[in-house]
């Protein structure tokens, strides 16, 4: 039996390894780009690697902690404490514990009590479809009050969704209220993130490795120009301009690659996956010969920034890992026709060193070693409302083709954790058609 998994991140390793666990079979895996990772994809660091985009992973990530059981990387794994952040009207508040809520002066006292609490209330809650039927911004009201959703809550989705920040469905961060708060330690007063030594290439090269163990090939600058289908059912793929042929094909990439290239999809399948749009992801990561502050992560809550998030790494990692340098990732979503998809890489460098320093008005450009751009076009669906009516199942109804990307993460959010869930699900999908061939 042989078995097509296209996309190398963290989805397709984890489907590649969880159908080698379940299955005899032969598996390829073809990506595109020139190596492993996707959106956990890294670089080279002088001799460290690091992630091109900022990550790290929570206490409760589920799939995430068996996955390493089961690679034996228990020991790769490091658990930190973090200092958080928010910027706005020209301030910055340390923001992570109770304590901090009530000491944030842009809210009145009562509308900080109110805020501390609806975290706590909305924890409690449970998934029932009014999630899905009202938006983030009306269930935040409700709960947080209108100062607290000004003021707090309306800068953050608008730094997660730009435009669309008061069309998103209120599930999405009930689930992600939910998962914070589980991430702290016991008490709610400190929260606790993971990372591991070596970058999380760790768990990619251990999942490549796993794979070609196994007799699996990694087919690397690979690009699949269409699945094939023929009478309903899935032949294999074209790749490279090359047909090959495969008893089953397996689909991560962001959807809209998946409507790209099914070209012989059946249209009434195909419709509905055309309304989910995503933005695009720039990150811009920079080294520096010394620190901007104490905290992990800032959230940005100033329209006039054009970024929503300052991610000090090495106020996670500690700096001498990576040869004494300090990593900065400034962190942006992006509509497919901003200003700053079209800038070159010096002008959004320069732009974003000018409003940095409204942020750290001491901030010296000299101190700036080097400064590295990656951009993803399908970085962040935007869901929109009862998308749960809409989200495509793991297996399509093309006959021996399956699907498993982040259209597919909701009501989650993405990351490595629920990536390798897709993975594991997807698989589990597809026992019952092959174990009864």
């Amino acid at each position: 039996m042989k078995i097509a998994v296209i996309g190398g991140g963290v989805a397709g390793l984890s489907t590649a390894y969880y159908i080698q666990k379940n299955f005899s079979a032969q598996v390829d895996i073809y990506e595109k780009s020139s190596d492993i990772g996707g959106l956990a994809g890294v670089f080279k660091l002088g001799n460290t690697l690091i992630e091109k985009y900022y990550h790290h992973v929570f206490t409760h990530d589920k799939y995430l902690m068996e996955l390493i059981s089961e690679l034996e990387l228990e020991d790769s794994l490091m658990w930190i404490k973090t200092k958080m952040g928010y910027y706005c009207k020209g301030k910055s508040y340390p923001f992570a514990t109770p304590i901090d809520i009530m000491m944030f002066k842009p809210l009145s006292f009562m509308d900080r009590i109110k805020l501390g609490m609806s975290s706590l209330i909305i924890s409690r809650h449970k998934y029932n479809d009014e999630l899905e039927n009202i938006t983030a911004e009306q269930y935040l009201i409700k709960y947080a009050g209108k100062e607290g959703w000004d003021k707090f809550w309306k800068p953050m989705m608008k730094i997660k969704f730009g435009e669309n920040f008061n069309k998103i469905p209120a599930v999405w961060i009930w689930e992600r209220i939910v998962q914070r708060v589980r991430s702290r330690t016991k008490g709610a007063k400190d929260e606790v993130l993971g990372y591991m030594q070596g970058s999380f290439y760790t768990l990619l090269k251990r999942l490549a490795d796993e794979a070609e163990k196994k007799g699996g090939k990694i087919h690397l600058n690979s690009e699949v120009q269409e699945i094939i289908v023929e009478n309903g059912v899935c032949r294999g793929i074209r790749v490279n301009n090359e047909v090959k042929n495969y008893d089953y094909v397996v689909f991560t990439p962001a959807l809209q690659h998946f409507v790209d290239v099914c070209k012989n999809a059946p249209e009434d399948y195909i419709a509905p996956l055309r309304v989910v749009k995503y933005d695009c992801s720039m990150i811009v990561v920079m080294v520096l010969k010394e620190k901007l502050s104490d905290f992990y992560w800032l959230n940005v809550a100033d329209d006039e920034i054009p970024y929503g998030g300052l991610i000090e790494h090495t106020n996670f990692i500690p700096k001498e890992v990576y040869g004494g340098k300090v990593i900065v990732y400034f962190s942006k979503y992006l509509n497919v026709n901003s200003e700053y998809l079209k800038m070159s890489d010096e002008e959004v460098k320069n732009n974003y060193i000018k409003h940095l320093r409204k942020i750290y008005p001491d901030f010296k450009e000299d101190i700036i070693e080097d400064c590295l751009i990656f951009k993803d076009r399908y970085a962040q669906p935007i869901w929109p409302m009862n998308y749960s009516k809409i989200k495509p199942k793991y297996k399509t109804p093309i006959k021996n083709l399956y699907m498993a990307n982040t259209s597919q993460i909701y009501p989650n959010d993405r990351g490595i954790n629920f990536s390798i869930k897709l993975g594991k699900e997807v698989v589990e999908s597809m026992a019952g058609e092959i174990l009864n061939k």
